[in-house]
């Protein structure tokens, strides 16, 4: 704050004080040299009262809250003292020229400083000059007719001495407001800046970000529709950049994002880039999401951006280093023209990511937008609220149950369960449209637990029918489980709860997890697994020989059944590839403790050899399709009580 106090002189200008105009505020005054010689010779004689009225200055001053803090430290009263001393002292020299107001000023500047009150400073003048009086009437008690014309010598010179101070304490006062107000300015550009940085770049690559590539892009767009130029937006994302956080950590992947955006920048700024000046870039560079870079450019053509795709590929062949590692960076593109593919900044960029989602879907590096796609895609946005509300409400879902037969008996041992899904709009929707949809929008959680759910419903109707007999007819009802599932810690607590209110047993049911799925996080599925087959669950991998699972995992789950998947079943009595997987399959179950069932039987020519080769269960056509509760309970489970019960 010192630094920020006007010097003497400036305030002495500011209020227009000079020499002549002191000599005029004497006059006003009417400060006569007879006054001022008569004070000078009375200071030798007031010398010996100077401590005695400083003392007594200070008792007034302390007796106040706000002014005894200021002056609540021993050293800072001491050399205030000192200072008060040779003020008082200079009060009766005689000579009051320019520079004893310039000295005025200085003391109405630090008491601004200070913050020493107006009233506190006249105040404390009052309390000298009362003071002074005692000493003065002591001092000249044999002349008694001087002390009138010192009091008044005294008082004019106190009035010119407050009125200067004053003078310089409004003035600083004033640039104080000043200063602070230009303090307040200073800070609110700087947030405002800050502000402005934060809603339109990227904190961590300082980058444009989605919404200043906007502004731009609008503004691009305008320039096409009036000079009939052709506008591209191509959407770049670094497919191995989750990879990278997992393996190394979110801080060599932040440092990656940041050496990214310098190599595109370095590869797109001001440069030739399709070998035609009228071809130059030209455009915004922008980070729109964790991994998502979108350059918006003029092209002549599609070629052209293929050209541009090919520079930026070659810029990043060489590898990364950052943080002391080496890093490859692998990346794909989705790319959308204008007017073409939309005439908006917000379509362009919907159009942009659509092509570069289906870039990842078709394993493709570059993707150009496609009408067909958009209409795909929100196909599929439809069919998934859709979905979702029907899992909410419980809607158009229905159960069907698929026999599983014992090949050595034929008899029934179980059952797999399986939705259906019929939707008031859309009529039936095939599985194989709404489970992988599912999974991708992360609804499959919330099938498993319906399924669940309706299937412990389902057995308890059939147990209160006596269709089902603990300890006399048995069977168990097997429900698929994905492996986002298993990522979810209350996935299981969910299973024991939803099985309790509908009171069926754990025991009653068998959770089938594919091969595929369970590489995706084998250590924390096998947790799980492990978890739910105490518990009572029995377990089912699904699928067996399509994945690429080894035996330590397979060892590890203890399993109780292995489902080999019916691409090996079909062509089995034609096919010695297949028989000989197959054959490997039940071998490698019956090591393990596990039995096997073999999915798609369709004749009983391949049953009998699944049954000679030592398979246990089968299911399929042969058997039976996948039927109604109603059906299964007619075919199935009323025969089978029957025998049972005869």
């Amino acid at each position: 704050m010192d630094s920020a106090l006007p010097p003497v002189g400036d305030v002495a200008a500011a209020i227009g004080l000079c020499n002549e105009s002191f000599e005029q505020r004497k006059r006003f005054i009417a400060l006569t040299l007879d006054e001022e010689r008569l004070l000078q010779q009375l200071q030798p004689r007031m010398h010996t009262y100077s401590d005695q009225l400083i003392e007594a200055f200070y008792d007034h001053l302390m007796q106040f809250d706000a002014v005894a803090d200021l002056l609540q430290h021993d050293a800072t009263r001491v050399r205030l003292k000192d200072t008060q001393r040779r003020y008082f002292e200079r009060l009766l020299s005689g000579h009051y020229d320019y520079d004893y107001a310039l000295d005025r000023l200085a003391v109405g500047i630090a008491h601004e400083r200070i913050g020493l009150k107006p009233e506190w400073y006249t105040g404390a003048f009052g309390s000298y000059l009362h003071h002074f009086s005692k000493a003065l009437q002591h001092e000249l008690a044999d002349s008694p007719a001087q002390i009138s014309s010192v009091l008044t010598a005294l008082n004019k010179l106190v009035l010119l001495d407050v009125t200067l101070a004053l003078d310089a304490y409004s003035y600083a006062s004033q640039c104080a407001i000043v200063n602070a107000r230009d303090d307040v300015q200073n800070l609110y550009d700087e947030q405002t800046r800050h502000i402005q940085k934060l809603a339109f770049y990227d904190s961590l690559t300082g980058l444009p970000n989605r919404n200043l590539l906007g502004e731009q892009v609008e503004q691009m767009l305008a320039i096409a529709r009036r000079e009939g130029r052709t506008l591209s937006l191509i959407y770049m994302d670094i497919i191995n950049l989750k990879e990278i956080n997992d393996t190394l950590g979110h801080e060599v992947g932040d440092s990656l994002l940041k050496a990214v955006s310098l190599r595109l920048q370095q590869t797109t700024r001001e440069m030739d880039l399709l070998g035609r000046p009228e071809q130059t870039v030209g455009g915004t560079l922008a980070r729109i999401t964790g991994d998502e870079f979108a350059l918006a450019c003029f092209v002549p053509d599609g070629d052209a951006v293929l050209s541009l795709v090919s520079r930026i590929n070659q810029a990043f062949t060489e590898p990364f280093q950052v943080e002391g590692v080496e890093v490859t960076v692998r990346q794909r593109y989705g790319v959308v023209l204008a007017p073409h593919d939309g005439d908006s900044y917000e379509t362009l960029l919907r159009h942009a990511d659509i092509a570069l989602h289906q870039a990842k879907a078709r394993t493709d590096q570059v993707c150009f937008y496609d009408s067909l796609l958009g209409l795909k895609i929100r196909e599929r946005a439809y069919l998934a609220r859709r979905l979702e509300a029907a899992l909410v409400k419980g809607e158009g879902l229905e159960l069907r149950f698929q026999p599983q037969v014992c090949l050595a008996t034929g008899q029934l041992c179980g059952a797999e369960v399986l939705l259906r899904w019929f939707d008031a709009e859309l009529g039936w929707v095939s599985p194989n449209q709404f489970i992988p949809l599912a999974e991708e929008r992360g609804l499959i959680d919330m099938i498993t637990r319906k399924v669940l759910q309706m299937a412990g419903h389902q057995r308890r109707i059939w147990q209160e029918k006596g269709f089902i007999v603990p300890g006399r007819i048995q069977i168990k009802l097997a429900v698929n489980v994905s492996a986002r599932d298993l990522d979810d810690s209350r996935f299981a607590n969910d299973l024991l709860l939803l099985l309790e209110e509908e009171g069926v047993s754990p025991s009653d049911f068998e959770l089938e997890l594919t091969e595929t799925g369970l590489m995706r996080d084998p250590e924390e599925a096998i947790n799980m697994l492990h978890y739910l087959k105490e518990k009572g669950f029995a377990l089912a991998i699904d699928d067996f020989g399509t994945g690429h699972s080894s035996l330590n995992y397979l060892k590890d789950i203890d399993a109780d059944l292995l489902k080999i998947d019916m691409s090996f079943v079909r062509n089995l009595d034609c096919d010695q590839a297949n028989r000989a997987i197959v054959q490997t399959i039940i071998a490698t179950a019956h090591i393990f403790g596990m039995k096997t069932l073999a999915e798609g039987i369709e004749n009983e020519a391949i049953a009998d050899e699944l049954k000679r080769m030592g398979c246990d269960y089968g299911q399929g056509y042969c058997f039976a399709r996948p039927l109604t509760a109603t059906e299964f309970e007619q075919r199935w489970l009323s025969s089978q009580a029957a025998d049972v019960m005869a």
